[in-house]
Order: C-alpha cells, then sequence, then structure tokens
C-alpha cells in the first residue's frame, strides 16, 4: 500500500501492507488495484482496437515475448558471460538489467507488431450480436492476462522461453497480491489458452473474403 496524508508521514510513502484508513483524507493504493487497473485499461483498449485487431494484438505479444526472451538470452550467453568488463559494469545489478531489458524489448516488439507489422487478421463475425460481445471480450480478457503475467514472470527474474527457473517467494509483487500469485503461478495458462481459443474459434468461423 502506499500512504500518502501528511508531510510528517513521507517517510511511509513507501510502505507496503494492509490498508489503513483515517478520518482525514488519504490515498490506498494496494499491489492489487494497481494489477487490476492495469487488467481493465488493457481491455478496455481491446474493445477499442475491435475483435480483428485485438487477435494481432494476441499474436504480437507471441511473438514479443519470443523476441525479448531471445535478445535477452542471447545477449547474456554471448555478451555478458564471456565479457569481464560487462560483468564489472553490471557487478551486483545484472538480474535487474537482464529483467528491465526483457520488460523493454517486449512493450517495443510488441507495439512494433501491432502497429507497423505487415499482416492482418480477419475473423468471421457471429451473427448475434451478444455471442460477438462475448467472443471479443474472452480474447480481450485473454491479451490482458497474457501481457500481465508475462511482465510479472520478468519482473520476477525468470522468462517464459527458460521457464520458472528462479524462486519468485522474494518478489514484493508476488507477496502481496493475489492477482500476481494467480498470474504468475498458472502463468502456463494464460500463455495457452489464447492459443486454444484461437484453435476452439477456428472450427466455427470463416475468414471474410473482401
Amino acid at each position: 500500500m502506499i500512504l500518502i496524508k501528511t508531510r510528517k508521514q513521507k517517510s511511509k510513502l513507501l510502505e507496503l501492507g494492509p490498508p489503513v484508513y483515517y478520518a482525514g483524507m488519504e490515498v490506498a493504493l494496494t499491489w492489487n488495484l494497481v494489477i487490476l487497473a492495469v487488467a481493465v485499461m488493457l481491455f478496455m483498449y481491446s474493445f477499442i482496437i475491435g475483435q480483428d485487431q485485438t487477435i494481432k494484438l494476441i499474436l504480437s505479444i507471441y511473438i514479443a515475448i519470443l523476441t525479448s526472451d531471445g535478445i535477452a538470452s542471447l545477449l547474456e550467453r554471448f555478451v555478458f558471460d564471456p565479457s569481464p568488463g560487462w560483468q564489472a559494469i553490471l557487478y551486483g545489478w545484472e538480474d535487474q538489467f537482464f529483467m528491465w531489458l526483457r520488460i523493454t524489448l517486449l512493450i517495443i516488439a510488441a507495439a512494433v507488431f501491432v502497429v507497423k507489422s505487415g499482416f492482418h487478421v480477419t475473423m468471421g463475425q457471429h451473427e448475434k450480436w451478444s455471442t460477438r460481445m462475448v467472443i471479443h471480450a474472452l480474447f480481450a480478457a485473454l491479451s490482458a492476462a497474457l501481457f500481465l503475467s508475462t511482465i510479472l514472470i520478468y519482473m520476477s527474474g525468470n522468462s517464459f522461453v527458460e521457464g520458472m527457473s528462479r524462486a519468485v517467494e522474494g518478489l514484493v509483487v508476488y507477496e502481496q497480491s493475489l492477482l500476481a500469485q494467480i498470474l504468475i503461478d498458472y502463468y502456463q495458462i494464460w500463455f495457452t489458452l489464447p492459443a486454444i481459443s484461437f484453435l476452439v474459434t477456428s472450427f466455427f468461423f470463416e475468414a471474410e473474403v473482401d
């Protein structure tokens, strides 16, 4: 929780703990609230861009995961590990460096693939409006879960490609957020569900031909 009340309590600005309420004005911010807010924004963004673009976003996140993990792993193996100079520069900060490198590459790659990629996605539309909304909402939720679980996996020092090789118990957001625990502990589900959804829906819809 982040507490903002008076100048005298400035030292508690980054103190994390259970919610505390005062008679005066305060701002209480928990990791669950942060994750939920980001998830809602991603969900609404998917509704704004439409169903086809949401599917393209999920595919772009998949490609961005492979890209960020691959580049970070290559740099770590062939540049950082054999180089005493880089090891001296990043001494004590290796994990943080590669964590932020993966997150940065993920966001950049996903944005580039969504905006600048040459491929387009077209999915058939169900005749019922309610069914179209449910399918769109499903893909929107899956895209948000996939992106958030990937970010949290990277924050824990792990990666989707290499697997969960490091413990996550020491991660603050993991210890203080039930949502983070669900996204990290069941990351295989969030990584697999979009692909399964594509496979299932492909049996019910045919691609539209212009």
